[in-house]
């Protein structure tokens, strides 16, 4: 093809799906990342972070990265690498709980369906633990644990379907009475909860908590994809660094093979740029967008299942389908719920009250259409 035909078909597809900047993605869990990350981005895109002889410089700048993502939940040794995204990072994670000897995950239904997917993926045995207003019960934790012995408990901080915590601190006691260890999915929490909640322990301040996933390419505003696996210490980590003969290193690390520096270089400097300071307000301003929204929301006579923990809205209605496509039509993007019929809104940076505003109005207008 030409060059000319080429840049028009691009220019064709980029006109016909929505786009962050210019639509009204609303249950999308990406926002445009930050120029600065995209510029680190752009400059080792091209270079191969596994190959460690050549590329030492850049797994040093992983390894910063991942101990500053790991210091906001409350680790201080961290290890881990950056991912594909919260899928890998999960898979990773339960991988290694399988290596050390634990065989099943305790998970809840509020859980990322990656969970139960990576269960498979390993020949794991998946164990569904009951919730309490979508949140982990830990005495059902216990009775299943006694009943089917240790296993990894997976909990979350910031659910994809309504936007709870799971009771990390109290989850992690019962873990320890029956020898089981914890993984902690704060995939779009981790950025969010920390700084909200600082008097919880959410993390690795929980002693059998030995991994965590946490996704620059969420609310850490670093480009697709990244994302971060955050493993206690480099004991825990181990079965994840595979040999290589190959390589002038003999080893590689992570699931995959060849893995871009662009996602490492840019994770590194947007934590470095933004800080825990500069995250912690933007956690703050999301939270209170949030409130905002939940409180023009029910005053159109809508509820929710429970008032969210972290910027994510399920307002339930038993035609999410009809009001998904209704939405679409008048260029607003919501997804669904999921655990409960409704439709998710996701409070990303680029989600402003403007465009919450246009949203709930849009909102009334298809609802009184459906009456």
């Amino acid at each position: 093809m030409k060059l000319e035909d080429i840049m028009s078909r691009l220019a064709e597809v980029a006109r016909s799906v929505p786009i962050h900047y210019r639509d009204g993605i609303l249950g999308s869990m990406t926002t445009p990342p930050h120029p600065l990350a995209k510029a680190a981005f752009d400059m080792f895109q091209g270079l191969n972070v596994n190959d460690e002889e050549l590329y030492r410089p850049l797994r040093e700048l992983e390894e910063e990265a991942i101990k500053e993502l790991g210091s906001y939940l409350g680790g201080s040794r961290c290890t881990g690498y950056i991912t594909s995204g919260g899928s890998e990072s999960n898979l990773a994670a339960l991988y290694l709980a399988r290596e050390h000897g634990f065989n099943n995950v305790y998970y809840t239904a509020a859980a990322h369906h990656s969970i139960t997917k990576a269960a498979y993926l390993l020949r794991m045995r998946p164990v569904e633990v009951k919730m309490k207003e979508y949140r982990m019960d830990p005495a059902s934790l216990r009775s299943l644990c006694k009943a089917n012995g240790p296993g990894v408990v997976v909990v979350t901080v910031g659910t994809t379907s309504v936007g709870t915590i799971d009771p990390v601190e109290e989850v992690s006691d019962v873990a320890a009475e029956c020898d089981s260890i914890v993984h902690v999915d704060a995939a779009l929490g981790g950025l969010v909860a920390p700084f909200v909640y600082p008097n919880r322990k959410l993390g690795f301040q929980n002693g059998p908590v030995m991994s965590a996933t946490l996704d620059p390419h969420k609310l850490g505003l670093a480009p697709l994809p990244a994302g971060g696996l955050i493993v206690r210490d480099e004991h825990w980590f181990k079965p994840l660094d595979f040999k290589a003969e190959y390589y002038p290193a003999g080893h590689q690390v992570g699931l995959f093979g060849t893995r871009s520096g662009g996602p490492v270089a840019a994770t590194w400097a947007i934590v470095k740029y933004m800080g825990r300071d500069g995250y912690a307000a933007q956690a703050h301003e999301l939270m209170e967008r949030t409130r905002y929204l939940l409180n023009e929301v029910k005053g159109l006579g809508l509820e929710t299942p429970v008032d969210p923990e972290v910027p994510v809205v399920c307002i339930e209605h038993a035609g999410d389908d009809y009001l998904m496509r209704s939405l679409a039509k008048e260029g607003v993007y919501v997804y669904k719920c999921g655990l409960v019929p409704g439709i998710r809104v996701v409070v990303m940076p680029h989600v402003t009250k403007a465009l919450l505003d246009k949203f709930v109005s849009l909102l009334r207008e298809v609802l009184s259409q459906q009456r």
